[in-house]
């Protein structure tokens, strides 16, 4: 079987990339290309196309970078975006020579720790035999917020009550409403402080890739204070909802080192139901301190899930991935 593997920038070759994901049953695809690629290109992003020997493209995969924040560095992670290999070719080596490929040219650029990405159980067998391992599980967690039955309501109001968390934090303070349209998230796009966790870099053209019809009016920054109106902010948290469902997604946080979860999560849950809130859910890396933290916070993990495949390309990207309990990550990090 012919095929020809290319590194590319994505835009030069935007029309191809539509079409075969299009062809292959992604009619959502054109959009997200137009909202995403464009930012991260410019932060270093590239793709690779697979082509058969009538030159037309049969395969493609992307990286973006992203940046992390790990104790007092900041390292280089690159998220292996969009892989798709149209049914023809839709075996194992060419499978792997794309990955192979993809991986050896990051590699040898030499400004990205370590690569990641969560792949279906096809990719994840290709991935696997192209240098990657497994490093944990993406799980969805859930709390229960609401319910417009009085019954239901009451136990999870008793839900709430019994959290495994410290009494002084039952409380919690109230948050102070940003909504995202009309206030700038600047204040929100480095992580705070030093910690051992790993905490993504964050910016607008981020938020506006990932999250269809950013700011929105669903979108919105809850952000808290230790020492009243006018000081700066200790924590904020970006939610998008809550939908027609009842249904909201946090996809943010940003706190300060010696801000525990359990120190907001009471007060972001009052303005959730005051909203008609039923449940907020989040995703992240079930393994880590962070989801040991919301399980406390009363976080109950859902049976949805996916595998975390990655490969260290530096000695700090070697540390990166052994150090699995410490990553504070959510769905923006992933191709999910």
């Amino acid at each position: 079987m012919e095929l020809t593997i290319t590194t590319v920038n994505p835009l030069d070759h935007a029309d191809e990339i539509k079409r075969l994901f299009v062809a292959c049953g992604r009619a959502e695809f054109p959009g997200f290309f137009d909202r995403a690629y464009e930012p991260a290109v410019r932060a270093g992003g590239v793709s690779w196309l697979g082509r058969d020997g009538a030159g037309q493209v049969v395969m493609h995969v992307a990286c973006f970078p992203r940046r992390f924040r790990f104790g007092t560095r900041d390292v280089g992670g690159g998220l292996l975006m969009n892989a798709l290999v149209t049914e023809s070719h839709r075996s194992f080596f060419p499978a792997r020579a794309l990955m192979r490929r993809a991986r050896d040219d990051i590699e040898a650029r030499g400004d990205i720790d370590f690569l990641y990405t969560d792949p279906n159980d096809q990719a994840r067998a290709v991935l696997e035999a192209s240098g990657f391992r497994w490093i944990g599980t993406l799980a969805r967690l859930v709390l229960p917020v609401g319910d417009r039955r009085w019954l239901v309501d009451r136990a999870i109001r008793l839900l709430h009550a019994g959290a495994r968390l410290p009494r002084r934090m039952r409380a919690g303070p109230d948050p102070t409403l940003w909504r995202a349209a009309e206030h700038s998230a600047t204040v929100f796009e480095a992580p705070w402080g030093d910690s051992p966790r790993l905490r993504p870099h964050y910016g607008s053209a981020l938020y506006a890739a990932r999250l269809e019809g950013y700011p929105g009016p669903l979108d919105t920054w809850f952000t808290f204070r230790q020492n009243g109106v006018g000081s700066a902010p200790t924590a904020g948290l970006l939610v998008r909802g809550p939908d027609p469902s009842g249904v909201a997604t946090l996809h943010a946080i940003r706190r300060a080192p010696d801000v525990p979860l359990g120190y907001v999560i009471p007060g972001l849950v009052r303005a959730l139901r005051a909203a008609g809130c039923a449940r907020l859910q989040i995703v992240t890396l079930a393994e880590s301190e962070f989801a040991a933290e919301l399980r406390r916070a009363g976080f109950m993990a859902r049976r949805d899930s996916a595998p975390v495949i990655a490969a260290p390309l530096t000695p700090t990207g070697q540390a990166v991935l052994g150090a699995v309990r410490q990553w504070e990550i959510t769905d923006l990090d992933c191709d999910r």
